[in-house]
């Protein structure tokens, strides 16, 4: 008996976590990498090619994508999502961004 209601109250939190898809993650991802980039609005930076790594036992993606700035800097990125329990909105941790190409 108290192996079902353990087994019920698991599968009722975590039916209460929520994720985000690639698309899904591409604004918060702007808006963290242009505060950490020092850029004045996530409208200054686009986000490309984001993929996401498989969930692990806790539900935690790991996220790669391309950023590159309006003035032609580019960076390799990656960031963590973390998805949100019991009706939270999921989150990405700041972003760990290498430049590829840097303005001339």
């Amino acid at each position: 008996m108290k192996n079902r209601v353990l087994v019920i109250l698991s599968l009722l939190v975590l039916s209460g976590c929520s994720t985000m898809s690639s698309n899904e993650a591409i604004p918060p991802l702007q808006a963290e990498t242009a505060k950490m980039l020092g850029l004045g609005s996530s409208d200054e930076i686009t986000v490309t090619n984001v993929s996401a790594t498989n969930p692990d036992t806790l539900g935690s993606q790991m996220l790669s994508y391309r950023a590159t700035t309006d003035k032609g800097r580019i960076f390799d990125c990656k960031s963590q999502m973390i998805p949100g329990i019991l009706g939270q909105e999921p989150v990405v941790t700041v972003p760990k961004c290498t430049p590829v190409t840097v303005h001339k």
